[in-house]
């Protein structure tokens, strides 16, 4: 179920209805979250680990659910995944990070880049020009 239609229901629910709709959700792990995604996009994973520019025994433990992601790194992600914002934000949220925020400079700058599909190298050259730090460590 697309998430307006459940927050819709959520919020037209009453008591009785409630615990019902409630119990229905089930939490999905951000690991579930982004083997979702790659089967979804028909994506591989060594190709995204490689485009993320992440160190590949790192990414694959973020994979496993072993490491946790900070922003930064699900950002990388995203760009290697080539997700839009909306799935981008979605992927933030899952990890319990904040969505890109259009008045902050820098995710200014990240929701351009993604809406406009750069890769990964291409965000980094353009988050250097206007003088911020960039997305990974290079």
């Amino acid at each position: 179920m697309k998430t307006k239609n459940l927050e819709a229901i959520l919020k037209s629910a009453n008591e009785t209805e409630k615990e019902q709709i409630i119990k229905q959700i089930q939490d999905i792990s951000f690991c579930d979250y982004i083997h979702q995604l790659l089967a979804d996009n028909q994506l591989d994973k060594a190709a995204v680990i490689e485009a993320s520019q992440i160190p590949r025994t790192y990414a694959y433990q973020i994979f496993q659910g072993v490491k946790q992601a900070g922003r930064d790194k699900i950002l990388q992600l995203a760009f290697a995944m080539k997700l839009d914002l909306e799935e981008t934000n979605r992927m933030l949220t899952i990890a319990n990070h904040s969505m890109l925020y259009a008045k902050k400079q820098r995710d200014a700058i990240i929701i351009f880049a993604l809406s406009n599909h750069y890769n990964l190298m291409d965000t980094n050259e353009l988050l250097n020009e206007l003088n911020h730090e960039l997305l990974g460590s290079f």
